[in-house]
Order: structure tokens, then C-alpha cells, then sequence
């Protein structure tokens, strides 16, 4: 009997010791100016394409382009008064497949100098990017955002004359 006594209070104890509180009123990391301005270090880059055409109403696949950044010497310097700096180089590394089954591989170093303007909607957690061409260019959806990371995508579709490409980009960012 004594032993089923010891197993209940140490039941009742591992229980109240052991219940944490889950309505934490831990204030979440917002998405602001204030709180995104830093200098961050580009981690990685992707762009996903796919290649269409249209000829007498039908539209078919022509093929893909998979494009991919490495070795970052990128800095990205946010300020809390909407202004950014994209400042460095990285390559990337492309490979185009068409549906013939010809490849072509690419690689390039891309260097960046740029500047411009950036503005928040935190409501439709977007970052929307101005005064700038590539990497970071129109409304990105921010994908995560805390203390130290932040990572942005981007789906489109361009059309020029017969050809459509439907775009998929991401971009990660680390706090230095």
C-alpha cells in the first residue's frame, strides 16, 4: 500500500511541476522596419522556371531553367527609414532543359551595387523593393521572419509574345 501511495504523490507531483502555461503573452517578433533593419548576409538563392508557347491556341512545355546561388559575398543592409543596400557579388549556377532533352549549363558571377527603397505591409507580409533591378525587385512574400533570419519568395508569370514563363524565386538572409 505504501508503494501505490509513493506512485500517486510522485503522479501528482511530476503533474503540477510539469503543466506549463500556454497562453504565453510572449510578444511575437512583428514584421516592421524597426525591427528588420540590420546588415544581413545573403545564405542562398533559387529560381525555378518553366517554359512555355502557345501556337494555334495550344499551349505545350518547351522546358525548364533551375538556377541556383553559392558562394555569397553579399551584404544586404536594411535601415528602419525604408532605404537598403545590396552591395557584393555570388555565383550562379544554370542549367536550362528543354524538352528535346538538350541541356545547357551557365555559370556566371553576378556582381551587385544597388540601392533603393523598401516598404512593409505586415498585414499581407510582403516587402515590396523599389529603385532596383534582380535580386530583390517588386512585392516578395516573406516566408520567415524572427530575430536573426529572414527568408522571401516570389511566384509570377511574365509573358512575352507567344512565350510564358512561370517563375518561382527565393531568397534566405542572415543576421550578421
Amino acid at each position: 500500500m505504501k508503494f501505490f501511495k509513493f506512485i500517486l504523490v510522485l503522479l501528482i507531483t511530476v503533474s503540477i511541476t510539469g503543466c506549463s502555461n500556454n497562453n504565453s503573452n510572449e510578444p511575437l517578433f512583428v514584421l516592421s522596419n524597426a525591427n528588420i533593419a540590420g546588415t544581413y548576409d545573403v545564405t542562398s538563392h533559387s529560381l525555378n522556371t518553366a517554359i512555355s508557347t502557345t501556337s494555334n491556341g495550344i499551349t505545350f512545355e518547351v522546358g525548364s531553367i533551375e538556377a541556383n546561388g553559392d558562394t555569397f559575398q553579399l551584404d544586404l543592409v536594411m535601415k528602419s527609414n525604408g532605404t537598403f543596400t545590396l552591395n557584393g557579388a555570388y555565383r550562379v549556377v544554370a542549367v536550362t532543359k528543354f524538352v528535346s532533352g538538350d541541356q545547357v549549363d551557365k555559370t556566371e558571377i553576378i556582381n551587385i551595387d544597388s540601392s533603393g527603397e523598401f516598404s512593409i505591409n505586415s498585414l499581407e507580409n510582403t516587402i515590396t523593393f523599389s529603385g532596383t533591378e534582380g535580386l530583390l525587385k517588386g512585392a516578395l512574400d516573406v516566408t520567415v521572419f524572427n530575430e536573426n533570419f529572414f527568408s522571401l519568395s516570389k511566384e509570377e508569370e511574365v509573358t512575352d509574345g507567344n512565350e510564358t514563363l512561370d517563375v518561382s524565386t527565393r531568397i534566405s538572409f542572415t543576421r550578421q
